[in-house]
This record gives structure tokens, C-alpha cells and sequence, in this order.
């Protein structure tokens, strides 16, 4: 829980009393949280935070308790995972709207599947309903090894489309198995241009999934460009040249389901970079505030789930 904002030792272990789900919604026996930079803005209170003391985690794995899934057949023990809003899933037990809920995918274990949902959605709402991403698209995605990134790039490539990525450079490798073409180090003061030369001048859809990378993407893209990005900001460069789109993804549990092939065939995968006890949150959210971890970061609240599947 979170009594008080300030550092990654704000954290603590506590007991409270087991949340009630109201109608329309199914209590959820959690296995595992997914961890993400918002959990850590707004624990520092850089992003707004319910009333205190509240517990974070927006995302989350776990199994339908009792009855209360029952209006859309879910069954007890059934496995899912969701996003229910922005806080909660850090804790044994959480409420979830039931629109919000998925049942898990073959292609996905129970306790990797708690790093899911957040990113995965934001990645695939961005990438469809707004830039349209669609088949010998050419799209850039900055930020690519990163827990948003890294399903951006799947997601474009299943979508037909050719990624051109930026990351650090040791994280080139893990982006060109993920799908992207091409791979530019956005460390690099002339990243854009590279960009540029790499896409003969073809860059009018971009994904913007790292705040410092926001100047080069658009620096990177044609006059008129669709620059998407969940990342909020007083101001957007070069705004009277290309056309900025701030969205934030929407916990739709319909999405998730229509996703579900992807994972079952082997087409989209969530890679764990950091695996962490729910105890551990205060060393979780130090890790995450670098910015340089891949793919996702996963606290794992049951351990016994998590023995059993050799986690």
C-alpha cells in the first residue's frame, strides 16, 4: 500500500479487508501484477493519486472467486486477467468490472499474464484506432524494447506493417526478433535522420512509446504525420507540421479476447525481464524509474501458483 507519496520505500506490506465487488463486477483471487511507470508516478505523485492510503497496480492475473462472475459465465477457479483501473492489483484480492476481464489464453501462463494487459491494449488500440496501422504500412516505433514497445512491434508486424524501431543499442537484437526491420539507436543525435534515410522519407505513422524520444519522432516524420502517444506532455513538438494524438488505452476485456489467437499461435508474447515477490515492490519500482528495462516487469503475489508452474 501507498499511505504517503514520495520514493520507492513509501511501499509497505499490509493488511486490509477483502474488497467487495459491486454489481457488475467479479472478485479475483490475484497471482500476479504487472508493473509498470505509472504504478511509480503515481506512488511519487506525479500522476494524481486516489485517496490515501490506496494500493497500486493496474493489471493483474488471477482466478474468478465464487459466484461473482457468473453473469458472464465465468466459473470459480476460472483463470483471466485484466485491467480494472489504475490501482488495486498489488494485493491477494481485487475487483474488477467484468467488461474489464478476459479469460486467459492457451498461449499464455497464468502468472506471465498479469504483465499483460495495460500495455498490450494501449499497443493495439494506438497502432488501430488511431493510426490505422494495416498491411505494407510503414510504421516507426520508438521505444521499442520496452514494456509498451515490445507489443507494438509484434502487434504492427501481425498487422502487416514494416517496423522501423528505436532502442538503446543493446537492446537491438531483442526489437529484430520481436519483428522489427530495422532497428536505430536512439541515443544517436541524428536518430531522426537515420530514420529518414531508412524509410526513404516514408514515415507518416509513428508510435511514440519513450517520453525523450517525442523531439526526434517528430523531427523523423513526414510534414502531416500521425504522431500517436499515450505519454501526456504540456506540449508536442513540431505541432503545426505533423498531427499529434495523445490517447490512453482502454481496459476493454473484448480486446484482449480478440488478441487471444495471436498469443495462442505464437504470434504476440509478453517477454519478463524482472520477476519480483509482491514484497519486493519498493526494489520493482526502483528498477522500472531507470527506463531501461525490457519487455515487462511482473510481481508475483501467489507463490504457490507460482511454484506449481515452475516460476
Amino acid at each position: 500500500m501507498v499511505s504517503e507519496p514520495g520514493g520507492p520505500d513509501v511501499l509497505r506490506v499490509a493488511e486490509t479487508d477483502i474488497p467487495e465487488p459491486g454489481p457488475g463486477e467479479a472478485l479475483l483471487r490475484v497471482i500476479s501484477a504487472g508493473v509498470g511507470p505509472w504504478d511509480a508516478s503515481m506512488r511519487s505523485g506525479r500522476l494524481p493519486a486516489p485517496t490515501l492510503p490506496y494500493i497500486p497496480g493496474a493489471e493483474f492475473a488471477g482466478l474468478i472467486v465464487g459466484e461473482t462472475g457468473s453473469e458472464a459465465s465465468f466459473e470459480d477457479g476460472e483463470p483471466v486477467y485484466g485491467y480494472p483501473g489504475l490501482t488495486g492489483c498489488y494485493a491477494e484480492y481485487v475487483t474488477c468490472p467484468i467488461e474489464q476481464l478476459a479469460p486467459l489464453p492457451a498461449g499464455l501462463s497464468l502468472v506471465e499474464a498479469g504483465a499483460v494487459p495495460v500495455d498490450c491494449l494501449t499497443a493495439e488500440q494506438g497502432l488501430t484506432d488511431v493510426l490505422g496501422i494495416g498491411p505494407g504500412d510503414v510504421v516507426l516505433i520508438t521505444g521499442a524494447a520496452g514494456g509498451l514497445g515490445h507489443f507494438a512491434v509484434q502487434i504492427a508486424r501481425a498487422l502487416g506493417a514494416r517496423v522501423i524501431g528505436t532502442a538503446s543499442p543493446q537492446h537491438h537484437q531483442f526489437a529484430h526478433k520481436l519483428g522489427a526491420a530495422v532497428m536505430i539507436d536512439h541515443t544517436q543525435p541524428d536518430w531522426a535522420e537515420q530514420v529518414r534515410a531508412e524509410s526513404e522519407g516514408d514515415v507518416s505513422r509513428v508510435l511514440v512509446c519513450a517520453g525523450p524520444t517525442m523531439a526526434g519522432a517528430a523531427r523523423a516524420a513526414n510534414d502531416g504525420a500521425i504522431i500517436a502517444t499515450p505519454i501526456g506532455a504540456d506540449e508536442y513538438p513540431d505541432g503545426e507540421r505533423v498531427h499529434w494524438h495523445q490517447y490512453d488505452g482502454q481496459p476493454r476485456g473484448s480486446r484482449l479476447i480478440r488478441m487471444a489467437p495471436w498469443f495462442d499461435d505464437g504470434t504476440l508474447a509478453v517477454h519478463i525481464s524482472h520477476r519480483y515477490y509482491v514484497g519486493d515492490a519498493p526494489v520493482a519500482h526502483r528498477e522500472i524509474e531507470t527506463g531501461h528495462t525490457p519487455g515487462k516487469m511482473l510481481l508475483i503475489v501467489d507463490e504457490d501458483v507460482a511454484a506449481r508452474e515452475g516460476v
